[in-house]
């Protein structure tokens, strides 16, 4: 995407981090506790829990610790095997997965985002969640997997061999002007979002109240966090007719994969 799309470019009004609520834990609660208690001591202090330990998944230095998906090892969230219905399955940008020629995780500089920012080969805005190879989350445990890289893999991460989403062509008979506000193909106006939502073209919200605009922008600028596109947005309706354009389950228009907006739902929370 060589050049901006005049339908997305548009300022940012909304600050996704206020509009969703994280707890963090911090490990000096803890020692606090331990100050004002009767005793005067902190019983996890006998348990060595300030020596560098984790608890509840939490590291000392109050960041939580990603949660892996349930019974899976480190060693296998790392190398795979991912499950089944990643094994073979198509990317974003449609390329297929051949478990058999895979890279690592090492081989590619895999990191999270703070740690891309460092990296001179990242942009700011770009990760796995827009990039061609990703495939998004298929079973409702907030991780997806790559055609090129082994491993479950986390929306929010980036790699060196990070490719670009193309922009889709405008269909026939459209122009650009029109997509925010077109009527949708037929085989989207009541379909049934990646999360099973049906859409119902009397009830959608408009890309302007929405502040439609591409992640990778949206996530340069901080008003979305590293991981979120319609790509893996529980309301998006992907493409159906080959035409590479979805739709959503709550906004009117044509929308991309690598677009963005401020519902975005995560999959995992619905299914």
């Amino acid at each position: 995407m060589s050049e901006k799309n005049p339908r997305r470019d548009r300022p940012s009004t909304y600050d996704l981090w206020s509009r969703r609520h994280y707890v963090v834990a911090t490990a000096g609660i803890v020692a606090l506790s331990g100050c004002t208690s009767d005793e005067g001591t902190d019983p996890g202090q006998e348990n060595g829990e300030e020596n560098g330990e984790e608890e509840n998944g939490v590291e000392e230095n109050g960041e939580e610790e990603e949660e892996l998906p349930e019974g899976v090892s480190e060693e296998e969230f790392e190398t795979g095997p991912v499950p089944d219905v990643y094994m073979s399955a198509t990317s974003l940008g449609g390329e297929m997965r051949n478990p058999d020629e895979l890279q690592t995780k090492v081989d590619v500089q895999f990191s999270e985002y703070d740690e891309a920012l460092e990296n001179a080969a990242h942009e700011p805005g770009r990760c796995c969640t827009n990039c061609a190879d990703y495939i998004p989350d298929k079973n409702g445990d907030e991780f997806g997997a790559c055609a090129e890289v082994e491993g479950y893999i986390d929306g929010a991460d980036w790699c060196t061999i990070y490719e670009e989403l193309p922009e889709p062509e405008v269909p026939e008979g459209l122009s650009e002007e029109e997509l925010p506000t077109a009527e949708v193909p037929e085989e989207y106006r009541t379909a049934a979002s990646q999360a099973d939502e049906e859409r119902n073209p009397d009830e959608l919200q408009t890309q302007a109240d929405v502040n439609l605009m591409e992640s990778v922008e949206a996530i340069a600028e901080g008003t979305a966090q590293p991981g979120q596109a319609c790509g893996n947005c529980a309301e998006f309706i992907p493409d159906k007719n080959g035409d590479t354009w979805g739709a959503c389950a709550a906004v009117e228009g044509y929308i991309a994969v690598e677009d963005w907006c401020v519902i975005w739902e995560s999959i995992g929370e619905e299914v």
